[in-house]
């Protein structure tokens, strides 16, 4: 008897056995049906194409207002270290190069756009694209539209030489940065904004122009929908306008000609005073 019932239990096991393994291939050949054909992320160096774009136009026309959840800051405002930092200037440098650098990892931003946000969800699925790849097309496009935004002046290559050069100089510096005097801490920050300026023109130098013209040609639908912060100038809140463009002045060559000037003995006024033998002191 206790034979027959081993049996029994064994074909019973071995029974929900076999359904179990059908449940989980129905189970896995369901999500290779969902799953995407394409995952490639796009590089900001790479081109976006017309119907690239027109695909990531359609996600967005699927979600509320036909605009882009908040998306994360891939611009990092500049240094702002406490007066009371003890660690030497090399290392806050080297430290503060190190996080820019991961404000535009893609899994970075993708931890922080749209983690709960059921209606992006459902957009992508239905325009087979993944968060990842959606958040690549951003970037590629944002960086587009900020390279639009530059004054004629912004020479990218000029400031990338420039911006290396302070920040070298910086990273030679061995004292700690709660050692300065409040001078030196005023002048120290204002070097180290070229670590936050240098960080986003390496990214904007990438920028081909092919999608740059892209941008310009689709920038009325764009400009709707893209994040605020690349729609103005990328270098404007790090400008400095005596260190860019010095103190102006205008000359007049019509007026103020140096040949226009005249001087003869007759006009000029010529004291004739005797100097005072006991003059006042000045107070």
């Amino acid at each position: 008897m206790n034979i027959l019932n081993s049996i029994s239990f064994r074909i019973r096991l071995s029974a929900v056995g076999r359904y179990l393994s059908c449940l989980m291939l129905v189970f896995h050949v369901g999500c290779a049906e969902n799953s995407l054909d394409y995952t490639e992320l796009k590089q900001i160096n790479e081109k976006v194409t017309e119907s690239e774009l027109k695909k990531y136009l359609k996600v967005i026309k699927l979600l509320p207002k036909d605009k882009i959840p908040t998306f994360p800051s891939v611009y990092a405002p500049a240094p702002a270290w406490s007066h009371i930092r003890s660690l030497p200037i090399e290392d806050l440098v080297n430290s503060e190069q190190n996080n820019l650098s991961q404000l535009w990892d893609i899994q970075r931003i993708s931890d922080h756009f749209g983690t709960r946000n059921r209606t992006l969800k459902k957009a992508l699925h239905r325009r087979d694209m993944s968060k990842d790849q959606f958040i690549s097309f951003t970037l590629a496009l944002g960086l587009a539209a900020s390279r639009t935004q530059l004054r004629p002046d912004q020479n990218l290559e000029e400031i990338i030489q420039k911006g290396e050069k302070i920040i070298h100089q910086l990273q030679l510096d061995k004292r700690p940065f709660s050692s300065l005097s409040l001078e030196e801490k005023h002048r120290t920050l204002h070097e180290a904004m070229w670590i936050a300026r240098v960080n986003r023109v390496k990214q904007l130098i990438q920028v081909p122009p092919e999608n740059i013209n892209l941008v310009k040609s689709h920038w009325d639908e764009l400009k709707e929908v893209l994040p605020p912060e690349f729609l103005k100038n990328p270098l404007g809140d790090l400008s400095d306008t005596l260190e860019e463009r010095g103190i102006p002045f205008t000359i007049n060559e019509a007026e103020d000609s140096d040949e226009l000037l005249e001087w003869t003995s007759m006009n000029a006024i010529i004291g004739t005073d005797e100097p005072d033998p006991k003059p006042e002191k000045i107070r």
